[in-house]
């Protein structure tokens, strides 16, 4: 569990009343209900309730704790917990050297063809370096998760 959220504090010294009022804040600030808020957001929110403090600051506190690299902070990294993100790059880096191969890919996605992993990879490997990093997964997260949502609609 990441321990460098400042919310951390209060889930370990069990102050229940501050994660209650957190958590009616997170919920005020995450306006389209996708568990996820922006700096904007989360500023509007805390400054409504009294709550005095500086974009700067917020915009300091959003970039400490976005592991997942797309600007806005989900439930799991505003508490400091494992996201998506990393949970899925974990079990896809089968020999933990920090990055994910095309073979260690292939063994896991199953259903994806050589082609596409290979799109993927093309679309992706911003390093060039025939495998992904964490930032370049989550990109790749992140661009599987906007695809899924506009076929909903």
């Amino acid at each position: 569990m990441n321990t460098s959220s400042p919310w951390m504090a209060l889930v370990k010294h069990k102050d229940q009343r501050k994660i209650i009022k957190l958590t009616k804040y997170f919920q005020r600030a995450d306006k389209d209900g996708s568990g996820e808020i922006s700096a904007e957001d989360w500023f509007k929110v805390l400054n409504e309730a009294g709550q005095k403090c500086t974009m700067e600051e917020v915009t300091d506190m959003f970039e400490k704790l976005d592991r997942d690299f797309d600007g806005k902070l989900s439930w799991s990294e505003f508490f400091g917990r494992k996201t998506k993100c990393e949970t899925a790059f974990d079990v896809m880096d089968c020999d933990r050297d920090g990055y994910i191969s095309k073979q260690e890919f292939h063994q896991l996605c199953l259903r994806l063809t050589p082609e596409q992993i290979e799109a993927a990879f093309k679309k992706f490997d911003a390093s060039g370096d025939d495998k992904l990093d964490y930032r370049e997964f989550c990109a790749l997260m992140k661009s599987r998760e906007r695809r899924r949502e506009s076929e909903k609609k």
